[in-house]
């Protein structure tokens, strides 16, 4: 199990969106125009938007003027928040051994290589966690 493409997409639209809203173009920008400048069906947007929301990273505005904007400051925006939105627990790895050979050998094995992949998952998180939206602003320049 890996963790799936609305991960990515969320970091482009979260990146699409302060970046828009910190060049003053918009106030709000609407979900048709997040839809088509980043080529991200509506149906995806929408549950990439929902986790956002759930996670307090955008907030959201209907009518006319509405739309979606950040909830806090681009600097207070991690990578790993952003993980955690939209994937929810889940685990980088798949660990689920269903191995026929039983014994102190296979089994050690088996707890062995969960203790590396999750120490790996951690420490991936914890390097996430260090990255923010504005210094990913920052890097694209003007």
């Amino acid at each position: 199990m890996s963790y799936s493409l609305s991960f990515t997409k969320a970091i482009l639209v979260v990146i699409f969106v302060a970046d828009k809203i910190r060049q003053k173009q918009f106030e709000f920008l609407s979900t048709a125009d997040i839809s088509k400048f980043l080529s991200i069906p509506k149906p995806t947007l929408v549950k990439i938007l929902q986790s956002l929301h759930a996670a307090n990273i955008i907030e959201t505005k209907e009518g006319k003027q509405g739309g979606i904007r950040l909830m806090k400051d681009a600097s207070k925006i991690t990578i790993v928040e952003i993980l955690e939105a939209t994937e929810k627990g889940k685990n980088l790895f798949q660990t689920s051994f269903n191995i026929l050979a039983e014994g102190k050998r296979p089994d050690n094995a088996q707890r062995l290589i969960k203790n590396v992949l999750s120490n790996a998952e951690i420490k991936m998180k914890a390097e996430l966690g260090k990255t923010t939206i504005a210094e990913i602003l920052k890097k694209l320049g003007d």
